[in-house]
């Protein structure tokens, strides 16, 4: 019986054709913004409420591209900061609350609260806002979901009228792309 051995450059011709031929895997981590600006103009009452749309595909052309290969999603940091402020020095915000929907309104979710903040000593200066972890996961969901787009309300109480100020929600976002090449 004649065997033969296949020579050392015919196995690693072998080996190389198969690792061409077995899936290869890209990932690409990208971080994004997406912000949102409520402007409260001379309004007569303690409590101001507003609600306004956020889209992670408009904010991040990233997010756009790669969306349907994303494999995480984080909010890494979130802020607000009071950009612009008329009234008196003693105006406070004495409790608000930021929360996130879908776009179908349904029953939104509590995703941070802020409390006795001096609008004029804040101004300009971002502040950190603490997430709630289950607002946070239902924001990451909705912008993971078909429309990448969720609503925000803002609701806030302060204790003098008229309410005139601005009001900056900035949240840091990353995420992983990882596509699967044959």
């Amino acid at each position: 019986m004649n065997k033969r051995l296949l020579p050392l450059g015919g196995l690693i011709a072998i080996v190389l054709i198969a690792f061409s031929f077995s899936a290869c895997s890209v990932n690409k981590d990208f971080s994004f913004a997406i912000e949102k600006q409520f402007v409260v103009t001379g309004y007569n009452s303690l409590t101001y409420s507003s609600i306004d749309t956020v889209n992670a595909r408009q904010s991040s052309s990233d997010f756009d591209k790669y969306k349907g290969d994303i494999s995480s999603l984080d909010i890494s940091s979130a802020t607000y900061t009071i950009t612009y402020f008329s009234g008196p020095s003693s105006q406070k915000i004495t409790s608000g609350t930021l929360s996130v929907g879908d776009v179908n309104g349904s029953a939104p979710k509590v995703i941070a609260t802020v409390s006795d903040i001096s609008l004029g000593s804040i101004m300009g200066t971002a502040q950190p806002l603490t997430l709630t972890a289950d607002g946070k996961q239902y924001f990451k969901d909705l912008l993971m979901g078909g429309s990448s787009s969720a609503l925000l309300y803002f609701t806030a109480t302060t204790n003098q009228t008229p309410i005139t100020f601005t009001v900056l929600f900035h949240f840091n976002l990353s995420a992983t792309y990882s596509k699967s090449i044959i």
